[in-house]
Protein backbone atom coordinates (compact mmCIF):
# COMPACT_ATOMS: atom_id res chain seq x y z
CA UNK A 1 0.00 0.00 0.00
CA UNK A 2 0.96 3.36 -0.76
CA UNK A 3 0.55 5.36 2.29
CA UNK A 4 0.56 9.27 2.30
CA UNK A 5 0.76 9.01 6.66
CA UNK A 6 2.02 6.82 8.57
CA UNK A 7 2.31 6.75 12.13
CA UNK A 8 4.34 4.40 14.47
CA UNK A 9 3.33 4.72 18.16
CA UNK A 10 2.42 8.04 18.28
CA UNK A 11 2.83 9.77 21.74
CA UNK A 12 1.95 13.21 23.39
CA UNK A 13 2.34 13.66 27.30
CA UNK A 14 1.63 17.29 28.45
CA UNK A 15 2.78 16.62 32.32
CA UNK A 16 1.03 13.71 33.03
CA UNK A 17 -1.61 13.67 31.24
CA UNK A 18 -1.21 11.36 27.97
CA UNK A 19 -2.98 13.09 25.48
CA UNK A 20 -2.45 11.02 22.43
CA UNK A 21 -1.25 7.20 23.45
CA UNK A 22 0.74 5.14 21.20
CA UNK A 23 -0.82 5.69 17.92
CA UNK A 24 -0.42 3.53 15.01
CA UNK A 25 -2.14 3.48 11.40
CA UNK A 26 -1.48 3.82 8.13
CA UNK A 27 -3.43 6.05 5.46
CA UNK A 28 -3.76 5.00 1.57
CA UNK A 29 -3.09 7.23 -1.01
CA UNK A 30 -5.83 9.04 -3.25
CA UNK A 31 -8.65 7.66 -1.07
CA UNK A 32 -11.02 9.47 1.83
CA UNK A 33 -9.83 8.52 5.18
CA UNK A 34 -11.79 9.32 8.16
CA UNK A 35 -10.27 9.52 11.83
CA UNK A 36 -12.98 9.26 14.22
CA UNK A 37 -12.78 9.04 18.26
CA UNK A 38 -15.20 10.90 20.88
CA UNK A 39 -14.36 14.44 21.80
CA UNK A 40 -10.96 14.61 23.98
CA UNK A 41 -9.85 11.33 22.42
CA UNK A 42 -6.52 13.11 20.85
CA UNK A 43 -7.86 13.78 17.13
CA UNK A 44 -6.95 17.52 17.03
CA UNK A 45 -3.47 16.93 19.06
CA UNK A 46 -2.39 13.83 16.79
CA UNK A 47 -3.10 15.71 13.72
CA UNK A 48 -0.76 19.04 15.10
CA UNK A 49 1.89 16.63 15.57
CA UNK A 50 1.18 15.03 12.02
CA UNK A 51 1.61 18.60 10.19
CA UNK A 52 4.34 19.93 12.70
CA UNK A 53 2.44 21.92 14.84
CA UNK A 54 3.46 20.00 18.06
CA UNK A 55 6.26 18.05 18.95
CA UNK A 56 5.55 14.32 19.88
CA UNK A 57 7.27 12.80 22.88
CA UNK A 58 7.45 9.56 21.39
CA UNK A 59 7.00 7.74 18.45
CA UNK A 60 7.33 8.76 14.42
CA UNK A 61 5.51 9.75 11.79
CA UNK A 62 5.81 9.85 7.90
CA UNK A 63 3.95 12.17 5.44
CA UNK A 64 4.63 12.21 1.79
CA UNK A 65 7.22 9.74 2.76
CA UNK A 66 8.88 12.38 4.52
CA UNK A 67 9.69 12.64 8.46
CA UNK A 68 7.44 14.75 10.63
CA UNK A 69 10.82 15.78 12.45
CA UNK A 70 11.09 17.85 8.81
CA UNK A 71 8.11 19.53 8.21
CA UNK A 72 9.04 21.71 5.60
CA UNK A 73 9.69 18.87 3.52
CA UNK A 74 6.35 18.02 3.21
CA UNK A 75 3.84 20.69 4.33
CA UNK A 76 4.21 22.86 0.78
CA UNK A 77 2.08 19.37 -0.34
CA UNK A 78 -0.09 19.57 2.23
CA UNK A 79 -3.74 21.86 2.91
CA UNK A 80 -4.67 21.85 6.51
CA UNK A 81 -7.82 23.20 8.03
CA UNK A 82 -7.93 22.85 11.74
CA UNK A 83 -10.65 23.89 14.50
CA UNK A 84 -12.30 26.38 12.29
CA UNK A 85 -11.08 28.48 9.98
CA UNK A 86 -9.44 31.96 10.71
CA UNK A 87 -10.29 35.09 8.01
CA UNK A 88 -10.47 38.76 8.31
CA UNK A 89 -14.36 39.23 8.75
CA UNK A 90 -14.78 42.56 7.01
CA UNK A 91 -13.13 41.35 3.52
CA UNK A 92 -15.11 39.53 1.05
CA UNK A 93 -14.53 35.56 0.95
CA UNK A 94 -11.98 36.00 -2.43
CA UNK A 95 -10.38 38.97 -0.69
CA UNK A 96 -9.39 36.69 2.03
CA UNK A 97 -8.26 34.10 -0.58
CA UNK A 98 -6.12 36.94 -2.21
CA UNK A 99 -4.77 37.80 0.88
CA UNK A 100 -3.36 34.28 1.66
CA UNK A 101 -2.47 33.64 -2.43
CA UNK A 102 0.06 36.54 -1.55
CA UNK A 103 1.14 35.44 1.28
CA UNK A 104 2.05 32.12 0.06
CA UNK A 105 3.25 32.70 -3.18
CA UNK A 106 0.19 31.35 -5.05
CA UNK A 107 -1.01 32.61 -8.36
CA UNK A 108 -4.23 34.69 -8.39
CA UNK A 109 -5.85 32.76 -10.57
CA UNK A 110 -6.27 30.16 -7.97
CA UNK A 111 -8.63 31.82 -5.97
CA UNK A 112 -11.47 31.92 -8.62
CA UNK A 113 -10.85 28.81 -9.96
CA UNK A 114 -11.24 27.23 -6.06
CA UNK A 115 -14.38 29.95 -4.86
CA UNK A 116 -16.06 27.73 -7.93
CA UNK A 117 -14.61 24.71 -6.79
CA UNK A 118 -16.38 25.31 -3.11
CA UNK A 119 -19.46 26.75 -5.02
CA UNK A 120 -18.67 30.33 -3.64
CA UNK A 121 -18.50 32.17 -6.89
CA UNK A 122 -21.83 34.06 -6.20
CA UNK A 123 -20.66 35.33 -2.73
CA UNK A 124 -17.28 35.84 -3.65
CA UNK A 125 -17.46 39.80 -3.42
CA UNK A 126 -19.52 39.43 0.04
CA UNK A 127 -17.97 40.51 3.01
CA UNK A 128 -16.53 36.80 5.25
CA UNK A 129 -18.66 38.02 8.69
CA UNK A 130 -22.01 37.98 6.10
CA UNK A 131 -21.25 34.04 5.40
CA UNK A 132 -22.99 31.19 6.89
CA UNK A 133 -21.00 28.79 8.57
CA UNK A 134 -21.43 26.39 5.66
CA UNK A 135 -19.87 28.85 3.33
CA UNK A 136 -17.40 29.32 6.12
CA UNK A 137 -16.17 26.05 6.30
CA UNK A 138 -15.99 25.94 2.66
CA UNK A 139 -14.00 29.03 2.27
CA UNK A 140 -11.81 27.50 4.65
CA UNK A 141 -11.46 23.82 2.41
CA UNK A 142 -10.69 26.33 -0.72
CA UNK A 143 -7.57 28.62 1.23
CA UNK A 144 -6.48 25.07 2.34
CA UNK A 145 -6.30 24.03 -1.21
CA UNK A 146 -4.31 27.01 -2.77
CA UNK A 147 -1.18 24.55 -2.72
CA UNK A 148 -2.78 22.51 -4.92
CA UNK A 149 -1.94 19.84 -2.05
CA UNK A 150 -1.35 16.32 -2.49
CA UNK A 151 -3.33 15.51 0.31
CA UNK A 152 -5.67 17.72 2.80
CA UNK A 153 -5.86 16.97 6.12
CA UNK A 154 -9.70 18.41 7.72
CA UNK A 155 -10.62 18.29 11.48
CA UNK A 156 -13.66 18.33 12.22
CA UNK A 157 -15.10 20.20 8.80
CA UNK A 158 -18.54 19.89 9.57
CA UNK A 159 -18.79 20.79 13.28
CA UNK A 160 -21.49 22.88 14.06
CA UNK A 161 -23.51 22.91 10.37
CA UNK A 162 -26.57 22.81 9.71
CA UNK A 163 -28.09 19.71 7.75
CA UNK A 164 -27.46 21.13 3.88
CA UNK A 165 -23.98 22.77 5.43
CA UNK A 166 -23.02 19.05 6.24
CA UNK A 167 -24.18 18.32 2.61
CA UNK A 168 -22.35 21.17 0.82
CA UNK A 169 -18.93 19.98 2.55
CA UNK A 170 -19.52 16.08 2.40
CA UNK A 171 -20.08 16.67 -1.66
CA UNK A 172 -16.51 18.93 -1.75
CA UNK A 173 -14.98 16.00 0.05
CA UNK A 174 -16.20 13.53 -2.72
CA UNK A 175 -15.29 15.59 -5.35
CA UNK A 176 -11.76 16.39 -4.42
CA UNK A 177 -11.16 12.57 -3.58
CA UNK A 178 -12.73 11.86 -7.57
CA UNK A 179 -9.91 14.03 -8.56
CA UNK A 180 -6.98 12.24 -6.84
CA UNK A 181 -6.56 14.28 -3.86
CA UNK A 182 -5.80 12.23 -0.95
CA UNK A 183 -8.60 13.49 2.30
CA UNK A 184 -7.82 13.11 5.85
CA UNK A 185 -11.10 13.97 7.60
CA UNK A 186 -11.55 13.69 11.29
CA UNK A 187 -14.85 13.95 13.75
CA UNK A 188 -16.35 12.61 16.62
CA UNK A 189 -19.13 11.26 14.43
CA UNK A 190 -19.22 7.76 12.98
CA UNK A 191 -21.93 7.88 11.28
CA UNK A 192 -20.82 11.41 9.09
CA UNK A 193 -17.64 9.63 8.43
CA UNK A 194 -19.11 6.26 7.28
CA UNK A 195 -21.15 8.74 4.32
CA UNK A 196 -17.93 9.62 3.14
CA UNK A 197 -14.96 7.65 4.12
CA UNK A 198 -13.46 4.57 2.44
CA UNK A 199 -11.02 4.02 5.27
CA UNK A 200 -11.68 4.59 9.01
Amino acid sequence: MNAVISAENLTKKYGDLVAVDHVTFQIPQGAITGFVGPNGAGKTTTIRMLLGLVKPSAGSANILAHSISEPETYLPYVGAMIEGPAFYPALSGRENLRVLARLGDFPYQRVDELLELVGLSDRATSKFKTYSLGMKQRLGIAAALLPSPKLLVLDEPTNGLDPNGIHEVRSLIKALAADGTSVFVSSHLLSELEMIAEHL
